[in-house]
């Protein structure tokens, strides 16, 4: 590269002889040279240089641009010009000049040019640009290159020397890029370059084919060893242009020389597949972690060779750098290196300890060998971090010639071990793995060893250390659960000692054996033996004499309150009814509080507490039938409390699930052939259903539920009295799979209630008091009243059939306004005619019962009709009584109130129409949103609004200027119909969703005025959205708007009178049609401000016009400007469906007087499918700022 540009560097110098030589054998256009003179100097070389003498664009990429500016000087002696002739064929495709001939230059004056390049194909180009001049043509050469690779090594031979082993040594070599174009390279550690390859001509097809095999076959992947390369190689950059990355080819892909067939080296599959671990793990020298990526530009990376050796003697290794690019050749590189023997050596390197203990001693001997002939002196050191755990003794000694040493080791872990030693202690494992060293005296490798141990606590870990029994009574006993860990990896013995007489400790007495990680349960059992604070102290000690203190509390008292009845029996109660009980809690004064006494204390050795109000809590079991109520309060001192207990006796969802399932499988086992006989020879069965199940009988009552069609249940026809209770269920299905809301769940629950005979069941329940005098209420065992229950249920006569047998009437959401009915069936199961009667609701609520109560028969059934009606947007409920002689059931009546939240999508106002052509239809459309969670009914109303008194012409004028005041205008049309309607006229908006109203605007006549009234009201009265409607009908496609509005009189609906018909041809007469405008300038400071007006100019979109669009134009514009006005535009044209403003302008004239009013009329013609003559008067005058 260096040659290069030395040669590039070169001026040529040709003096005008030579010219003369090659003049005459110059061919293709070019002018011979001839020797001229200039103030008696004859002139050598070419009349022009060029700076620079060499057009290079070295580097290039193709699709880039590049650009270069030449500058030419007279260099000859005389005045000369020059001309651009030609640029070489290489080079007319990608080069193209920018220059404009001077003219005649003088010596030394100059001219430039500009070159830009733009290569379309990557490989070098060369040429010239030709030029000529008044002395003789001359050229400029050109020069393009593209990017290339230039790699070097510093040093092709690598010597480590002698070393001891175990040592390790590294060396760094410096490759180096001295090109622009980057490469990947990569080390590979053959022992010798590979064969000389055979080349074979092979078609494209079949080389793309070898290509895309040799890539899947790389051992490694190039991405990931370039990223890795990129992160542990030191990289110099040395210029900011940088290639991307390319991707890596293997070399054996290769072809010598650019040729249009491609060639595929074939060479031997060991030298391309190399397992790169084996020769990390066998190999002395190996390589460092950069084995191949990629090398920038202009830049360097590094490249480590590690010796450690293993084994004495010498070490070779022969590897070679390889380039992605094929003009790169690879570069080989020598590594050699030699190993000695240690003459000192530790007998055992790695020293296990096992398992240890913290803060315990532990002892092992550390043997030293040596094969010296003389005698060495040993140094043993240990790391900062463990000298507070681990010393050696001695620290310093002598081996002796071809003898070992033997030195103690003490390891003593500490507590702050996982402190001291983060690097060498795992806190998770225990393990601990310490590196040492001894240091012999002339040798430069000191020898290690490692010591390991599992270093591992010595606690027993309890989940409490402080055990609070609380408040104990003196005539029982509490117990407090611990739970011990042996945290240690070693068994561990322990036992309690020293427990005094009120404290048992159980199992085993407190005393046994934890395995490594192991917990168990230990319970400790308090027995107040009198009122008052126990404080006290447990030790636990373990097998190694290491003590563990648990701290115990305790309080003995007396309890506080008390139950007016300890047990309750209530009567047999049927399923879906409830029985109640009502008894006292009472808190009574100690038997020697008076008034006169002083308050006793409840614990001995405490000082006296007042006697003050007590809370208490009953806890009841989870799913049972009982309720108390109030289940908690608070008693003053003599204070008694009415406590009600109720019972309510129900079946279990689990019982009811099981039996539908029972119910399913027996249904299943019997025949279709007995099923088909039982229905044809019985009618109150009901048929097969659709899901192929049936209704079953009872085995135990023999009666047949819920069928309709008798007053008294059937006795069950089946000849087998006893069938198999329990057959053989698909293990598959599950009962919980039965939901409650279907048919197999309501059959079910009416089987056990038909079947229902008697249950009996006890309960204790609890009654927690709390302590006085304290800011967070504590619970003590020992203040705790217990009541029992006995509570016997028995089968319902009535039940509810409907709503899946739930006794619960849910409305859920309804709209405010809107009225819900709902059905509820009840049932006689009984053998009894019930007489029915219910309680009474609300009668200012929204509940309300729409039919009577009858008597039953058995079998029965009755249906209750409920109504929902809510007025106010909230929650209600209420219970329904259907009372009987035997049981009330009660009905839970529930809903929700939700007010109606219904959105316009107009604001309100006015809806504007425009203009639009009598017997013509516009539509536009209002949109509903229903953002309520229930359905919302609606009604349109759409009136004409009539007015109640004379109308007046500014009434009318309010109304075209859409001011605040919005007088009402009546029908549009003389039949007395309104040109608006609406669609729908009433409907109902579903929940979260949008419903559309069309208004459709249809004139029967031309008119200013039309209006109407639009009014959105809610089922509940409730207005949603009032609009005014208005538009104009014309009956021609132009019009005229925003000019003064005039005084007119009420439009009448009678239309005129046509008396004669118009006038056609040539010369028809055009009605003028006029329009006033004014004009108020503003006087400020003496400095008047010109005023802007607009007029309006439409053309109304239309099947009855064949036009689409409209022309207008002014007359007389000249008048105008002379008072002043300025009319912008003049003339033009508006679509149809469009507006076009013109802008009227007045500036004063100079010497106008103030409030002096300026009069001028036009005429503006408007042609569409009619024309249309407007006589504009202009009024114009000035006024004060504060006028």
């Amino acid at each position: 590269m260096l040659d290069f540009l030395s040669v590039l560097r070169q001026k040529p110098v040709l003096t005008q002889t030579d010219v003369k030589q090659e003049g005459p054998t110059m061919t293709g256009g070019k002018l011979n040279v001839s020797a001229k003179k200039g103030c008696q100097k004859e002139l050598k070389g070419p009349p022009f240089i060029s700076k620079p003498e060499i057009i290079l664009f070295k580097d290039f990429e193709v699709g880039k641009t590049y650009k270069k500016k030449i500058i030419l000087t007279n260099i000859s002696y005389v005045t000369n010009h020059c001309k651009l002739l030609t640029v070489s064929a290489r080079l007319k495709d990608f080069i193209s000049i920018s220059f404009e001939p001077p003219g005649c230059l003088s010596p030394g004056m100059s001219c430039d040019l500009q070159a830009v390049f733009q290569p379309m194909i990557n490989e070098d180009l060369e040429g010239e640009l030709e030029f000529s001049s008044t002395t003789g043509p001359f050229c400029v050469p050109v020069k393009c290159s593209i990017k290339k690779c230039d790699l070097q090594v510093d040093s092709p031979f690598v010597d480590f020397g002698s070393h001891v082993v175990g040592q390790t040594i590294s060396r760094t070599i410096t490759l180096t890029n001295k090109g622009a174009l980057a490469t990947v390279f990569s080390l590979d550690t053959s022992e010798s370059l590979p064969p000389e390859p055979h080349h074979v001509q092979m078609s494209p097809q079949d080389a793309a084919k070898c290509q895309e095999e040799n890539g899947q076959n790389k051992p490694c992947d190039t991405q990931r060893s370039s990223a890795s390369s990129l992160e542990s190689a030191e990289v110099q950059p040395q210029q900011e242009d940088e290639e991307g990355v390319q991707p890596v080819e293997q070399q054996e892909e290769a072809a010598a020389g650019a040729e249009a067939v491609p060639e595929v080296l074939l060479t031997p599959d060991v030298d391309s597949h190399i397992d790169e671990n084996a020769l990390d793990s066998t190999s002395e020298i190996r390589l460092g972690n950069m084995r191949e990526g990629e090398i920038g530009p202009f830049q360097s990376v590094k490249l480590e060779v590690i010796f450690t050796p293993t084994i004495p003697g010498e070490a070779r290794l022969l590897f070679y750098i390889r380039f992605s690019d094929v003009n790169s050749e690879p570069i080989p590189i020598e590594v050699r290196g030699a190993a000695v023997s240690v003459p000192v050596w530790v007998s055992e390197p790695s020293m296990n300890l096992k398992i240890c203990m913290f803060d315990r001693l532990y002892q092992d001997t550390v043997v030293v060998q040596s094969r010296a002939n003389t005698a060495l002196k040993l140094t043993f050191e240990v790391c900062q971090e463990m000298k507070n755990h681990i010393e050696i003794l001695p620290k310093i000694g002598f081996v002796q010639a071809k003898s070992s040493f033997n030195a103690q080791l003490k390891f003593l872990p500490r507590r702050s071990l996982p402190k001291d030693a983060k690097e060498f202690f795992d806190r998770d494992t225990g393990v601990l793995e310490v590196p040492l060293t001894v240091n012999v005296s002339g040798q430069v490798q000191p020898v290690p060893f490692t010591v390991q141990a599992i270093v591992t606590s010595s606690d027993l870990h309890f989940d409490q250390t402080q055990v609070d029994f609380g408040s104990c009574s003196i005539y029982h006993s509490v117990r407090s659960r611990i739970h011990v860990t042996n945290r240690s990896l070693l068994p561990q013995d322990f036992g309690f000692t020293g427990i005094p007489e009120f404290i048992e400790v159980q199992p085993n007495d407190g005393f046994g054996t934890l395995l490594p990680q192991e917990t168990t349960a230990i319970d400790l059992i308090f027995s107040a033996k009198k009122a008052k604070k126990y404080h006290f102290q447990l030790i636990c000690k373990s097998g190694i004499n290491r003590d563990f203190p648990l701290t115990c509390r305790a309080v003995g008292v007396h309890p506080p309150l008390e139950l007016s009845c300890s047990l309750v029996q209530f009567r047999a109660t049927a399923v879906g009814d409830h029985s109640t009980a009502l008894l006292h809690l009472i808190h009574r004064p100690p038997p020697d509080h008076g008034p006169s006494k002083q308050p006793v204390p409840p614990v001995e050795g405490k000082a006296a507490a007042p006697v003050g109000p007590r809370l208490f809590s009953f806890s009841l079991p989870q799913d049972s039938d009982i309720s108390i109520s109030p289940p908690a309060g608070r008693l003053l001192l003599g204070e008694r409390c009415p406590v009600q207990v109720t019972f309510r006796p129900r079946l279990s969802e689990q019982d009811i699930k099981a039996e539908a399932w029972r119910l399913v499988q027996r249904a299943e086992l019997q025949p279709e052939d007995t099923a088909t006989e039982r229905q044809a020879q019985r009618e109150d069965v009901p048929p097969e259903s659709s899901t192929g199940q049936r209704t079953c009988a009872n085995t135990e009552t023999g009666k047949v539920p819920d069928d309709p069609s008798e007053d008294h249940p059937a006795p069950d026809p089946d000849p087998d009295p006893d069938p198999d209770p329990d057959p053989d269920p698909d293990p598959d299905p599950d009962p919980m799979d039965i939901q409650p809301q279907s048919e197999q769940y309501e059959q079910g629950r009416a089987s056990l209630l038909s079947s229902f005979t008697r249950r009996y069941q006890e309960f204790t329940v609890p009654c927690l008091v709390s302590d006085p005098l304290e800011a967070q209420p504590s619970w003590s065992p020992s203040n705790t009243l217990y009541l029992k229950l006995q509570c016997p249920a028995v089968q319902p006569p009535l039940v509810v059939i409907s709503e899946s047998g739930r006794p619960i009437l849910d409305f859920h959401q309804v709209a405010v306004g809107e009225k819900v009915i709902k059905k509820c069936t009840v049932q006689n199961i009984c053998t009894e005619t019930l007489e029915l009667s219910s309680s009474l609701l609300d009668v200012h609520g929204p509940f309300s019962l729409l039919n009577a109560l009858r008597c039953i028969r058995p079998g029965e059934k009755h249906t209750l009709l409920v109504a929902f009606s809510p007025g106010l947007s909230r929650k209600f409920q209420e219970t329904l009584e259907v009372q009987s002689q035997r049981m009330s059931l009660q009905i839970s009546v529930c809903g929700e109130g939700v007010a109606p939240d219904v959105s316009c999508s107009h604001p309100g106002g006015v809806l504007d129409f425009g203009h639009v052509m009598e017997k013509d239809s516009v539509c536009q459309v209002l949109k509903l949103q229903n953002r309520s969670a229930v359905q919302v009914g609606f009604r349109v109303r759409l009136a004409g609004l009539a007015p109640s008194g004379p109308w007046s012409g500014p009434d009318v004028l309010d109304l075209l200027q859409g001011t605040d005041i919005q007088p009402t205008v009546g029908a549009q049309s003389s039949s007395g119909l309104s040109g608006f309607s609406v669609v729908p006229a009433e409907g109902s908006v579903a929940p979260g969703q949008t419903e559309d109203i069309s208004v459709a605007f249809r004139p029967h006549q031309p008119s200013e005025l039309c209006r109407a009234r639009l009014t959105v009201e809610l089922m509940d009265g409730r207005t949603v959205c009032e609009v005014d409607v208005k538009g104009a009908a014309a009956s021609h496609n132009v019009y005229v708007c925003g000019a003064d509005p005039p005084t007119l009189p009420v439009e009448s609906l009678v239309p005129p009178l046509t008396t004669a018909p118009p006038p056609t041809g040539a010369s028809e007469a055009h009605t003028s049609i006029p329009v006033t405008l004014t004009l108020k300038a503003r006087c400020d400071a003496g400095v008047v401000q010109p005023v802007v007006r607009g007029l309006q100019v439409g053309c109304i979109r239309s099947t009855q016009s064949s036009k689409k669009s409209a022309d207008f134009h002014w007359d007389h514009v000249t008048s105008l400007q002379q008072q002043g006005f300025s009319v912008e535009p003049i003339r033009g044209s508006v679509e149809a469906g469009h507006t076009r403003t013109i802008s009227i302008t007045w500036r004063p004239q100079r010497g106008h007087k103030p409030y002096d009013v300026v009069h001028s009329c036009v005429s503006l013609t408007l042609k569409g499918d009619h024309i249309h003559v407007y006589r504009v008067t202009l009024l114009a005058l000035v006024s004060n700022a504060s006028d």
